[in-house]
């Protein structure tokens, strides 16, 4: 249970820090627990839209299940939005990483931190940005 509410609040953390920044946000209730693909939040701004896979995860690497990486691309291009993988730091804050910028492992997607700090945006980054 403490990794769901770990990673529940990371979640809650982030779409109120969007919406601190003019997004209109809806976090996706038992996202994971769903036999159909969905992001965990959407984010919507004016023309900007997007779709965000969280995670909170200390250490150097990031690994996603292959399937529910797949998932979110596959949700992703049906919905016509972009999603990103919204990667909670401890003590660096938020990185906003593409599906592409993981390599593909066997059983998984998997990023570095190093890796993800120089494809990645921060949080400042991705809120300023035009897509």
């Amino acid at each position: 249970m403490a990794h769901y509410n770990k990673g529940a609040n990371a979640e809650r953390e982030l779409l109120r820090l969007l919406y601190n920044e003019g997004f209109a946000v809806v976090r996706v209730a038992g996202s994971g627990a769903s036999k159909f693909p969905e992001p965990d939040c959407l984010a919507f701004r004016k023309s900007q839209k997007f779709a965000f896979e969280c995670k909170a995860r200390s250490g150097r690497y990031l690994h996603i299940p292959k399937e529910q990486m797949e998932s979110l691309i596959m949700w992703s291009r049906q919905a016509d939005l972009p999603a990103y993988i919204a990667w909670k730091i401890s003590h660096k804050g938020w990185l906003f990483i593409r599906p592409e910028d993981f390599a593909v492992r066997k059983k998984s997607y998997a990023i570095d931190i190093e890796t993800a700090m120089k494809k990645g945006k921060t949080f400042e980054e991705f809120v300023r940005e035009e897509h």
